[in-house]
């Protein structure tokens, strides 16, 4: 069982890493679209959002939540401060639908939003992961 656990919280870490470099990566992919005017460059660069989004960030998502299930049971994982950490997840997994309409709105008007305000996106993952890494370390409840 040790063994399960391991692995499952090996693979829950690594998920969350990936998931939070893409949720990291997005935004800032985001605010290069007000500064692109040709087509060519513009199509790149909607090719590394896609690709960011639909082949790692969202696998990573899936992987993540699916490893931290798993470990709920063999943990005994069921103290108040789960549900905190749930919630949060759960507004993770809300930005990072969120990203991903912003790339559909992003190839249709790329002016959108100021490259700022693309940036200033990066500050919700920060807050989030830094709010669930203390939940799990800290485990205060």
């Amino acid at each position: 069982m040790t063994t399960l656990i391991a692995w499952a919280m090996s693979v829950h870490l690594v998920g969350l890493l990936t998931w939070s470099a893409g949720l990291f990566a997005l935004p800032a992919l985001y605010a290069a679209y007000p500064n692109i005017h040709d087509s060519r460059s513009r199509q790149r660069l909607r090719g590394m959002a896609r690709f960011t989004f639909i082949a790692i960030a969202s696998p990573a998502a899936v992987i993540t939540i699916v490893a931290g299930t798993v470990l709920i049971h063999p943990t005994g994982a069921y103290e108040g401060w789960l549900v905190l950490k749930l919630g949060l997840v759960a507004l993770m997994a809300l930005f990072h639908i969120v990203c991903g309409r912003l790339v559909v709105v992003l190839h249709h008007k790329p002016s959108f939003w100021p490259a700022g305000a693309h940036l200033a996106l990066i500050a919700v993952p920060a807050i989030l992961i830094s709010c669930i890494l203390w939940l799990v370390l800290a485990k205060p409840l």
